[in-house]
């Protein structure tokens, strides 16, 4: 009977712990790094972020649902995914994009700040 106490407690402690990494994973970034993103405006449908990471920033793994980003600067950034890949974009300024919504962390690999507005879509009540 003690060994079973002590395999519930290890399945137990193993779950809290992946719990706890995957709330970490899906951090809300204006919380994570309020120096790098503040929040413009907010309702029940959108939040607009003021997005601005300096040159050679690194930025934690964080999450946003659906966004539109609009680049208010050119510049460089690495983008890190859960799984390990990363990938270098090369961003410019006034070209608009819709995201799906992700997991990433992100590094500004360039020489300029980086500076976009985020607007993320929240889901319908």
């Amino acid at each position: 009977m003690k060994t079973l106490w002590a395999f519930l407690l290890g399945v137990l402690l193993t779950a809290l712990f992946l719990f706890g990494i995957e709330a970490g994973v899906a951090q809300d970034p204006v919380k994570a790094h309020p120096e790098m993103f503040k929040v413009l405006l907010e309702n029940e449908r959108v939040r607009v972020i003021d997005d601005l990471v300096p040159a050679g920033a690194k930025v934690s793994m964080h999450s946003h649902p659906e966004y539109v980003v609009y680049p208010l600067s050119s510049y460089r950034m690495k983008f890190i995914f859960p799984d390990g890949s990363s990938r270098i974009v090369d961003i410019q300024e006034g070209t608009a994009r819709y995201v799906p919504g992700m997991i990433h962390a992100e590094e500004n690999v360039g020489t300029t700040d980086a500076h976009a507005l985020l607007v993320e879509i929240k889901p319908p009540k």
